[in-house]
């Protein structure tokens, strides 16, 4: 963590640990490595679908090893929403079943912030006026019920669709919506990939973005792409994003099934400490 006028966090996404360690163990490990805080995943899996169902006496399980390490979940990547998508006809129940679940969810474990998909279909429909229309209505019947709870909606920028491919497009949601509760959570690869003026798209979102993801991406190819060894400029955006006043990020990578994930972990955790140094250096001058 940073201090002073260079404060920030960076967390890590869970799926970055070998998922068969216990919440302790992830916990431990996380914050040897040097992260900050965990951001949890909610996929479509139904493993990861079951936490939503999560008996009071799970979620205590699962907050005293928090207690207990000194390592706090604050954030759910809301990855579910693939396999049932807020725009959807087909599964238009169970889309809200789900975000109804992960909002109470998110109370429960004392999370501030769902990131949720911007995919208004995604399998089996096409994309339409009619599908984002009905993505947009449950949006908002959706950030209406988290700012109830407290809880903050903020949309990922996609790469795999174009509906919210962009800073500028998630924006449109937010602006529709108007509320505090409904923000952007923007994923500089996923940026890399959808607009060829990455500050100005970034700027769009300025005083409406939770945090950011920092993930390393190549053409075409959004995940499992080692730091250092893709496209993304992250002093570059790192520094404006710290200009427009975010100061908490996420190391988005993946456990590739080796041994040595400990060690990768630290690898990333010290690459991205030197992008901020990085950018501070533009940031001054």
């Amino acid at each position: 963590m940073g201090t002073g006028k260079k404060a920030y966090r960076i967390g890590v996404y869970e799926k970055a640990l070998p998922q068969k360690l216990s919440w302790e163990e992830k916990f431990i490990a996380s914050r040897e490595a040097g992260f900050d805080f965990m951001e949890m995943s909610v996929d479509e899996s139904d493993e990861k679908l079951a936490r939503l169902d999560w008996s009071d006496q799970e979620i205590e399980a699962v907050l005293k090893a928090e207690a207990k390490t000194g390592f706090p979940i604050e954030s759910i990547t809301f990855s579910a929403q693939r396999r049932y998508p807020m725009g959807t006809l087909k599964w238009r129940k169970e889309a809200w079943e789900i975000i109804e679940k992960c909002v109470a969810f998110a109370k429960k474990m004392g999370i501030r912030i769902i990131m949720t998909q911007g995919y208004d279909v995604y399998y089996e429909e096409t994309s339409d006026e009619i599908t984002r229309e009905r993505f947009y209505q449950t949006l908002e019947k959706a950030v209406m019920l988290a700012a109830a709870h407290g809880v903050t909606l903020a949309t990922e920028t996609m790469m795999d669709q174009e509906f919210m491919n962009s800073v500028e497009k998630v924006m449109y949601g937010v602006n529709r919506i108007n509320s505090p509760y409904y923000q952007a959570y923007p994923d500089i690869g996923n940026i890399y990939n959808s607009t060829d003026d990455i500050i100005r798209d970034i700027r769009t979102g300025a005083g409406h973005m939770v945090g950011a993801h920092l993930k390393e991406t190549l053409p075409g190819k959004d995940r499992s792409i080692p730091y250092g060894q893709g496209q993304v400029d992250f002093p570059t955006y790192i520094a404006e994003f710290y200009r427009q006043g975010i100061r908490r990020y996420v190391a988005e990578f993946w456990h590739d099934g080796g041994d040595n994930w400990k060690q990768v972990m630290k690898e990333n955790r010290d690459f991205l400490d030197r992008q901020f140094d990085l950018a501070f250096k533009m940031i001054e001058t």
